[in-house]
């Protein structure tokens, strides 16, 4: 039997995914492996809303890519690899996924890195298909693989650097001649911009969590004693959220944006119209239309808190259909 590298627990609509691998808590194939296997049943259920990861180690979300394991994966290969031979390695492993126990006997051959590499993408991509927000709670050190596993998720809370302690995140592969492989020269360039991502990615210099929450690199510094309770309150407020919805603007935001303009466009407005047929939104669009009309009629001014239980995702149970 592996050994068990995720704990998983439910709070409501919610799933909470802890990786532990101590004591550094490096990112292997063998969590890449657990949690892909976990991403295709939680597919199914329709109970589950929001999902975070976090470290269970404490001060470290996930070091990064464990080293070792790259360098395992490449020792059979004696020689150096053009990458047009790695895109046909990694195109027909991809075809033996559907081959069932194919990839546990890849174990075992030089193509054993490329199944790590194609499985690593397949997380990154359910967890962006995925009705479900997923949220990262970095509750320390996340760097190079680790920390593109926090991209991969919908939104990112970071624990505060109060003591120089090693809190940090970044991309440092091309200090060992590598590049980032889980995506983070594509997430990137989406979410900073071409010339930020050419930066960071070149320079490969670790920043602090209040130089990433500046490039946008997160979204939220809080005290490591906030940082749970910060990640489960939106996590609850996310599982409560349209399915639908969710899963129609993250494919609107991840795979639309990068089209052209008119093409972009046309992915939004037909997933508008699909919302807006839904019973569920119907149901929001009633409670809406006459909260406003009782609103005017009252002649007060409209507020955010007039809006609260929408907010909240309590006004209208948004997860039935």
């Amino acid at each position: 039997m592996s050994k068990q590298l995720l704990v998983t627990s439910e709070q409501g609509r919610v799933l909470i995914i802890k990786i532990d691998n101590p004591p550094a808590n490096f990112l292997t194939s063998a969590i890449m492996a657990q949690l892909n296997s976990l991403l295709i049943e939680l597919e199914k259920r329709n109970d589950i809303g929001a999902v975070i990861i976090t470290g269970a180690v404490q001060n470290i979300f996930l070091t990064h890519f464990d080293v070792d394991d790259i360098e395992s994966a490449v020792n059979s290969i004696p020689f150096a690899m053009p990458t047009a031979l790695v895109q046909m390695l990694t195109t027909s492993e991809n075809t033996l996924d559907y081959v069932p126990y194919a990839r546990q006997l890849l174990k075992h051959t030089p193509m054993a890195g490329v199944s790590d590499m194609n499985i690593f993408h397949e997380v990154t991509a359910r967890m962006r298909a995925m009705n479900k927000v997923f949220i990262a709670a970095i509750n320390g050190r996340a760097m190079g693989g680790g920390f593109e596993l926090a991209l991969a998720c919908d939104m990112r809370l970071m624990v505060e650097d109060e003591a120089n302690d090693g809190i940090m995140v970044g991309q440092p592969e091309i200090l060992i001649g590598l590049i980032p492989g889980g995506g983070g020269t594509q997430m990137l360039a989406r979410s900073l911009g071409v010339a930020n991502a050419l930066e960071h990615c070149l320079e490969g210099q670790p920043l602090s969590p209040a130089q990433a929450l500046e490039l946008g690199m997160i979204n939220k510094v809080v005290p490591a004693t906030q940082l749970m309770a910060e990640a489960q309150t939106l996590a609850q407020r996310m599982a409560l959220r349209s399915p639908q919805a969710i899963k129609s603007i993250k494919n609107a935001i991840y795979q639309a944006s990068s089209m052209t303009w008119d093409a972009g466009m046309e992915v939004e407005k037909n997933a508008f119209l699909s919302a807006a047929s839904q019973a569920n939104t119907r149901r929001a669009m009633h409670y809406y239309i006459a909260k406003v009309r009782a609103l005017i009629a009252s002649g007060d001014p409209m507020t955010i808190d007039d809006f609260s239980e929408l907010l909240a995702g309590k006004a209208v149970d948004m997860t039935i259909s």
